[in-house]
């Protein structure tokens, strides 16, 4: 977590100058920066997105797909939506996108990754809700907010 942009330029000067350099992962809410680095750095050069909310429309303009969080809460969901919009099913993967907010609000309900450990706790998943310092598991007012987005994502897989 550097929080640090790397300009679309450098990407594609390191991807050229590189043949290991495939792909990379870009945490960025900036879309011109996302159609920057693939046209730079060509169609082949693979794209995922480590925003939630931008892993569909990352897809649109030729991601390779997302690295997701919400994916630990409702896995089977997150595949789906990949899976309908990979296979032509626009809908349904906006569907299931949408219906993916409430879990993707959750997960910074407090700092992530505390509410999701929180959460797979809860469901017998994980012996812990443990995150390293200085990162504290949810407070009560945390815990009360998670579990009313985890009321509105209910039947989610």
């Amino acid at each position: 977590r550097t929080a640090v942009d790397i300009a679309p330029q450098t990407v594609a000067r390191l991807r050229h100058a590189h043949d290991n350099i495939i792909g990379i992962k870009e945490t960025t809410k900036d879309f011109e920066h996302f159609s920057r680095v693939l046209h730079l750095c060509g169609r082949d050069f693979l794209m995922w997105s480590g925003i939630e909310l931008l892993c569909l429309p990352l897809l649109a303009i030729g991601g390779a797909g997302f690295i997701s969080a919400a994916a630990n809460l409702a896995p089977a969901t997150v595949a789906r939506m990949y899976t309908a919009y990979t296979t032509g099913d626009h809908t349904t993967a906006l569907d299931l996108h949408y219906a993916l907010h409430p879990l993707v609000d959750l997960l910074f309900v407090e700092t992530n990754p505390a509410p999701a450990k929180w959460v797979l706790h809860q469901r017998g998943h994980i012996a812990s809700p443990h995150v390293r310092p200085p990162l504290i598991t949810p407070t009560e007012p945390g815990i009360a907010r998670i579990n009313e987005l985890l009321q509105l994502s209910e039947g989610l897989q």
